[in-house]
């Protein structure tokens, strides 16, 4: 039977409602639907009942990885804890004008990064407009956790990656595990390059 406008209009509002619910609200329904105390979900998740009650009282966003876990410890997908497709802050635009930068180095001679979503909840990467330096800074290399692109959008650069030297151009990418000792740098005048940065 069809529903009547009344009725459709009622039901529209339910949903816009529903989509509406912050994680922490639908975190502590959930919670409290499966009669699991903060202390036996801190239990399941590996995570401290101080740090829970945080997030239920909307006072801490977790972690991608954090919210795995406290979807695993409620038996749900990551997807229906954060309300499955969409959720506040599931899509970041920022426009060119409005990416904050920053140097490496804090002087001319660092890198020049730019960030390409400084308000993305839930990141599992972390994106970059990076433009490095003519010259090595001193002997200092990187290496941290995860994977690393680069890819070149503008110029010459040359990679530095465990010992060896890669010599990139406009269109050309590296893909490398980031634990090993990296840098770069400019060739021939500043080039630009997107980098996305990838926990592990």
């Amino acid at each position: 039977m069809a529903k009547t406008p009344a009725k459709a209009t009622r039901a529209a509002k339910k949903s816009a409602a529903t989509n509406n619910v912050s994680l922490a609200e639908r975190m502590s329904f959930l919670r409290k639907q499966r009669s699991i105390t903060l202390e036996a979900l801190a239990g399941k998740s590996g995570l401290t009942k101080s740090y829970l009650s945080k997030v239920e009282r909307g006072m801490s966003v977790p972690s991608i990885s954090t919210a795995m876990k406290i979807a695993e410890s409620l038996n749900l997908s990551v997807g229906q804890l954060l309300g499955e497709i969409q959720y506040e802050g599931a899509i970041s635009v920022v426009r060119q004008s409005e990416r904050p930068s920053f140097m490496r180095g804090g002087s001319g001679s660092g890198y020049n990064y730019e960030m390409l979503a400084p308000r993305k909840q839930f990141k599992t990467m972390e994106p970059f407009i990076m433009r490095p330096p003519l010259q090595f800074e001193n002997d200092k290399r990187f290496n941290h956790s995860g994977q690393e692109i680069i890819f070149v959008i503008s110029g010459r650069m040359e990679v530095e990656y465990g010992g060896s030297l890669y010599q990139l151009a406009k269109g050309d990418c590296a893909y490398f595990d980031a634990h090993v000792p990296h840098r770069s740098r400019s060739v021939g005048k500043i080039a630009e390059a997107l980098v996305i940065v990838k926990a592990s």
